[in-house]
């Protein structure tokens, strides 16, 4: 049966509604853990985006599930940031540092904010796998694009995704007081040159992708 045009308006209208108080979790969310994880709490959330507790739980099955979506929301307000930084900066791989380099910086400017997300999103459970695999996909699909001026190549998709798999992990030995953001930061741009030296010696040069 076909929705009549009042129908259909009001249907756009609860979805155009739903995004927004799921936005104003997420946002909420994300301002509470600049405090730490302890900070976040699902009535706290609820109260500062004017919603109900229960509508939290519509939208997310946990406050790590939550968490990870503030990661996501965190990385999307950051991919807006870099983009005209990058722009400036020719190599592919120099981008690549740059963009790494960026996001550690960024996110350890807030150790709190840092250790409650990068908490939530690596000792994810299966309730947060969804938005776990989101939070992956943007890091990855960033990385890639930062090398590849949107149009990333194969190989860079798989740099990419290589990539925030170690951005990960050295972001959980900060957590663990394993190593520093600083640590972490060298490690990273150590690993982009040697995949560039690799690449380099293999004739898989990247910089036709690069061209400004």
């Amino acid at each position: 049966m076909r929705l009549s045009n009042g129908s259909n308006l009001q249907a756009m209208d609860s979805a155009v509604a739903n995004v927004s108080r799921r936005e104003r979790v997420v946002a909420a969310a994300l301002h509470l853990a600049a405090d730490g994880y302890d900070a976040v709490h699902i009535r706290t959330v609820a109260d500062l985006a004017g919603v109900a507790p229960s509508t939290v739980y519509q939208y997310f099955a946990s406050k790590d599930d939550l968490l990870v979506a503030s990661l996501h929301r965190w990385l999307s307000l950051c991919q807006a940031d870099a983009r005209a930084q990058l722009h400036r900066i020719g190599a592919p791989y120099d981008r690549l540092v740059h963009l790494s380099d960026l996001l550690t910086r960024r996110l350890w400017a807030q150790p709190l904010l840092a250790d409650a997300v990068t908490r939530a999103y690596l000792c994810a459970d299966s309730v947060a796998a969804t938005n776990a695999g989101l939070v992956r996909a943007l890091l990855s699909h960033m990385l890639a694009s930062a090398m590849g001026r949107e149009q990333p190549t194969t190989r860079q998709r798989q740099i990419g995704d290589l990539v925030a798999d170690i951005w990960a992990s050295a972001m959980l030995a900060v957590v663990q007081n394993r190593a520093t953001a600083d640590d972490s930061r060298m490690r990273l741009q150590k690993t982009i040159e040697v995949i560039a030296r690799h690449d380099a010696e293999a004739g898989l040069a990247t910089a036709h992708s690069a061209a400004v």
